[in-house]
């Protein structure tokens, strides 16, 4: 008797709502909790037009990084979260919209299971506003998300181009100290005489008099590589006399020093990937340790034309070149006027 006095006034309800066509679902009173879904602190931006040492640039630039990454991986599972939501209310509001259309219909089993039936359609109405209330907090946090990357996306943009523009300023100030270095170099030749600094003019391709021959150009045969270059006398491996190794930019375009016909175009032992170039009357130009190759074994070239490009290595780009008359390796120096 207890149970039917303390359920009455629910009965009640239920046969007073069940009498009123039309009946409404109830809107949520509050949003469910959000403690997993808390909104994340922006991360603070730069002040337009303040200097940011390069280590302070990388962690706020990672710390960025690390807040978007976490805010796409919450925007990602809010989706199903939402998908799954929605789909549980439409169950529910089913479940709710035929536990009213019964009305007085479980009258016949009795009060008890009027009782059972109206606590039924109190849970499903219950479970229905908290799946609304979850609905609407999880559309609301995914529009917060979307406007946080949003302005992540605004924050970073200044920064990498900061970054960048501290990027070019550090190489270009790597090369200034190189041009200085080479400089001071330049005047040691009296002490290091296999040291050279030249600057190679860039003439392009140009046909040799070949009734003078290779041999005229003795003492000025050009340098394979235009522009400025660091040269100084080296022997390689094998090679049984000395050659000449050019420092210069990576990727600087290689020259044939005079026109001929490419006699090898691959890659061979300690030389790398190699062009050999016959110019006739057993003279051959050797081009060696080239990051790529332009030409093929086979191929007629007028003086000037591009073999390939300087390689770059653990010590910086360098072309190896030498001169041979036959197999033999002979000094390259007094061809170049060094």
């Amino acid at each position: 008797m207890r149970r039917r006095i303390r359920l009455a006034p629910l009965a009640l309800a239920l046969l007073t709502g069940a009498a009123t066509s039309g009946a409404a679902v109830p809107a949520a009173d509050a949003p469910a909790p959000t403690s997993a879904l808390a909104a994340r602190a922006p991360a603070p931006a730069a002040r337009p037009g303040s200097a940011l040492a390069e280590n302070d640039l990388d962690r706020l630039l990672a710390k960025l990084d690390v807040e978007e990454k976490a805010l796409r991986a919450e925007l990602d599972a809010i989706g199903p979260a939402l998908e799954l939501t929605r789909r549980r209310m439409i169950a529910r509001g089913r479940a709710y919209y035929r536990h009213v259309r019964a009305g007085f219909l479980p009258v016949g089993g009795g009060f008890d299971a009027l009782v059972d039936h109206a606590a039924r359609v109190e849970r499903t109405r219950l479970a229905l506003e908290r799946d609304l209330a979850r609905e609407a907090e999880l559309t609301r946090r995914s529009a917060e998300l979307a406007d946080r990357l949003t302005h992540l996306g605004a924050e970073r943009a200044p920064l990498e181009v900061h970054r960048e523009a501290m990027n070019r300023a550090r190489v270009a100030l790597a090369q200034e100290e190189e041009r200085r270095a080479a400089f001071s170099r330049a005047f040691e030749t009296s002490v290091r005489p296999d040291y050279l600094a030249i600057y190679g003019a860039d003439t392009g391709p140009a046909e040799l008099d070949r009734r003078a021959g290779f041999r005229s150009l003795m003492g000025r045969l050009p340098f394979p590589i235009a522009g400025r270059a660091e040269v100084r006398k080296v022997s390689r491996r094998g090679a049984g006399g000395p050659g000449v190794e050019l420092t210069a930019l990576d990727g600087a375009p290689v020259r044939s020093v005079a026109a001929g016909r490419v006699a090898f175009a691959d890659t061979y032992a300690d030389y790398g990937l190699t062009v050999i170039v016959d110019h006739g009357e057993r003279l051959y130009s050797v081009y060696a340790n080239l990051g790529a190759a332009d030409v093929r074994a086979g191929d007629q070239l007028p003086g000037g034309a591009r073999v390939g490009t300087v390689a770059s290595g653990p010590g910086g780009a360098k072309l190896y070149f030498e001169l041979r008359r036959g197999a033999e390796v002979i000094d390259p120096g007094p061809w170049f006027g060094m």
